[in-house]
């Protein structure tokens, strides 16, 4: 720990020096300091119900973080910056009688020198990372990687603007498991020729030097893109177009019988859905493919998420793909207790309907969580596929620490496949580019026409596998009075993907009357018909809305589904009904009722059904008071009924809110081992000051499956503060 601590004393040497040396007219523009200590005990009991054996376990969590951050303005435009970031994190548990100490020390100084004015922009930084751990009767260990990043960028007025960066990281430790050296030059350039037609360009150069290993890689990618769009005849034809292509090597080197190459991603995908293994379709978040490591993406998987509900995240790999490993990414750095309670069920399927069928390839937990990179690395049997997701549930109250992360933001979402020693000698070539097109026309006041030409093309060597995709949509609108609108739309898609033909009809109508001002309907048909040299598939959905204001403060609407589907390899049609129900009641100020009702019945051949009754209510009889309840109901086809309840309570006695008292009551339910859990406790927040700021809270959680029963109660203390 000595080693760990001190070997930087250095680098605050140098940030005095600095300080002292500065002119003495130059003052600081800005100083601050923050910390947070927090303090918790837990006491778990875990009874086996085959044996009627027990197990008690103790824990005592104790943690400090500070940051002090330092900004001076040396010069106009220049900037110097320095932070230091100190943590220490100390577990005991004892368990039968066994005592395990964990003691965790992170520091992390910085140094940053930056330049900044409207043409020119440059910065250089230094940071180092130094994590000292130690666990009872195992090896001390550190983790130490120094960054330095150079960054200069050029702004000029009607020119094409520039970026270069370049960075140099050394990852290694003192057991000499880990010895990596990653280096890192980007260049991206955008140019705004004129105010409808924007170019880009990127392209990256990654090499990775393993000295243990004495294997290499060299990562290299170069992207374009151009878009226009321009509107006509004042606004009545609109024409948006863009090309993008990128086109990417890696090449290795070095002694290894194989090694993890990336994985071509065409859409990320997200849903919330206590069903994994069928429909709904997840729905498309592309922020989840974007190359952003640390910008979020809208899904919380931290205390904030929603803990009622499964989170589904996954990709579209554009084709049948090998891919064994996922890189999950998160914002921020996670403790070991927190990043150990998830658990990662990884499903498959060959598409992404509303009727899809997803297989459980495996369950991994806990899945190693990266020591310096915020990403879970899930690592499970190989699988071909298109689409791939991965499922867990937000994290749970009584994990040790939970209290400290009320958000976790999945940031980005990568897929690996392992490519063979034969294949290593080959240098892999991706080459990916795409063509939009999209018109749009507005042929009167009441009818308007679009089309849409999409086509894709990507090849990888040296697999070999070649895709193409090929689009054309045309759509219509059409008002034809106050009371009755129409719209339509007809898609053809055609893939070539390893010499199979596919042909892939999507279409959709649909209309809409409004009879009254608080009453109107929507009737649409939709359908969507797939024919490839191998198989075939064909869906048709009937579904009638009808939405109602029934009165100033009460709306309900009601859903009438049929559904035709008949799925790949397979020669029977499923007819299904969907039947749904819900209404908003409001009869005051200070009460909100909500009632849902869901059928989903598959009726020939006769086999599987659900229904599901949520009615909830919030109730604000005071400005300081407010207090919800939930209660849901589910009976499924081969299952019992099973019933949860949820209730909260929040409490302001003063009128800036300084003080807030909390009290909840959670029950979850896991379809592994059919497992409830429930989880109740108050608690407390107080703003002492404008610097100081303590909560406070205490719960009780159980965990009841088949197999065993685990009971936990957890008493939580936070302080933080800021000047």
């Amino acid at each position: 720990m000595c080693r760990a601590f001190f070997s930087s004393r250095w680098l605050v040497a140098l940030i005095l020096s600095f300080l002292i040396l500065l002119p003495r007219n130059v003052g600081a523009q800005g100083i601050s300091l923050n910390g947070e200590i927090t303090y918790q005990d837990i006491d778990t009991k875990t009874t086996n119900k085959t044996t009627g054996e027990s197990i008690k376990t103790d824990s005592y969590i104790t943690q400090q973080r500070y940051n002090l951050d330092l900004s001076k303005n040396i010069y106009p435009y220049l900037r110097f910056d320095a932070a230091t970031l100190f943590e220490l994190n100390e577990t005991t548990s004892k368990s039968e009688g066994t005592k395990t100490v964990f003691d965790q020390r992170l520091l992390q100084p910085l140094l940053q020198l930056s330049l900044i004015n409207p043409i020119y922009q440059a910065s250089l930084e230094y940071r180092r990372t130094e994590l000292f751990s130690h666990t009872t009767n195992s090896p001390n260990t550190e983790d130490i990687r120094d960054e330095y990043d150079a960054i200069w960028g050029w702004k000029p007025v009607d020119l094409p603007e520039v970026t270069f960066r370049y960075s140099y990281d050394h990852i290694y430790d003192n057991l000499d498991t880990v010895d990596r050296i990653e280096k890192l030059f980007t260049v991206q350039s955008n140019y705004t020729a004129w105010r409808e037609l924007n170019l880009r360009y990127f392209y990256s150069r990654t090499d990775t030097e393993n000295r243990l290993t004495n294997f290499d890689t060299l990562e290299q990618s170069h992207s374009g893109r151009a878009d226009y769009s321009h509107s006509f005849w004042d606004g009545r034809f609109f024409l948006n177009t863009n090309y993008r292509i990128t086109y990417s090597t890696t090449d290795f080197s070095g002694d290894s019988s194989s090694a993890q190459i990336p994985l071509f991603r065409s859409l990320g995908l997200f849903s919330l859905d206590n069903t994994p293994q069928d429909g709904p379709a997840l729905s498309v978040n592309n922020a989840l493919i974007d190359g952003n490591l640390v910008a979020s993406t809208g899904i919380d998987i931290g205390l904030a998420g929603d803990e009622l509900t499964l989170t589904n995240i996954g990709l579209d790999l554009g084709s049948t793909t090998q891919v064994d490993e996922i890189f999950l990414w998160v914002d921020r750095r996670l403790t070991g207790s927190v990043a150990n309670s998830f658990s990662w069920s990884i499903y498959t399927s060959p598409d992404n309907t509303d009727s899809s069928t997803w297989t459980l390839v495996a369950t991994i937990s806990p899945a190693p969580f990266g020591t310096f990179e915020n990403r879970f690395q899930i690592s499970f049997p190989s699988v071909n596929t298109r689409f791939i997701k991965v499922v867990t549930r937000p994290l749970d109250p009584a994990v040790p620490d939970a209290a400290s992360f009320p958000n976790i933001f999945v940031t980005e979402m990568e897929a690996f496949g392992t490519v063979s020693e034969q294949a290593l000698q080959e240098t892999q070539e991706n080459i990916d580019s795409t063509y939009d097109l999209n018109l749009t026309a507005r042929v009167t006041d009441k009818t308007t026409l679009g089309y849409s030409f999409y086509y894709n093309y990507r090849n990888q060597d040296p697999v070999s596998n070649k895709r193409t995709e090929l689009s054309n949509t045309i759509s219509f609108n059409h008002i034809f009075d106050e009371m009755f609108s129409t719209n339509a739309r007809l898609n053809r898609t055609d893939e070539t993907d390893e010499d199979v033909d596919t042909v892939i009809y999507n279409y959709n109508l649909s209309l809409r009357s409004v009879y009254l001002p608080t009453f109107n309907q929507s009737l649409t048909f939709s359908g969507r018909s797939e024919k490839s040299d191998v198989d075939s598939s064909d869906t048709v959905t009937v579904l009638l809305r009808s939405n109602a204001i029934l009165y100033s403060g009460w709306s309900a609407f009601v859903d009438a589904g049929f559904n035709w589907d008949r799925p790949q390899a397979s020669d029977v049609t499923e007819k299904s009904i969907l039947f749904r129900a819900s209404t908003n009641f409001t009869p005051n100020q200070m009460l909100t009722i909500n009632l849902e009702y869901l059928q989903r019945e598959i009726i020939d051949p006769e086999r599987d059904s659900r229904y599901d009754f949520t009615a909830e209510a919030f109730f604000v009889p005071f400005r300081a008071l407010s207090l919800n309840a939930r209660y849901n109901i589910v009976d499924r086809t081969g299952f019992d009924t099973r019933t949860t309840q949820n209730y909260a309570l929040n409490f302001s006695p003063f009128p800036d809110g300084s003080l807030q008292f909390f009290f909840n009551y959670n029950e979850t339910l896991e379809s592994i081992e059919d497992t409830r859990q429930t989880t109740v406790g108050p608690g407390f927040n107080w703003t002492i000051s404008n610097h100081f700021f303590f909560e406070m809270s205490y719960n009780y959680q159980k965990n009841d499956s088949n197999t065993q029963k685990i009971e936990s109660q957890n008493l939580y203390a936070k302080l933080r503060f800021i000047f």
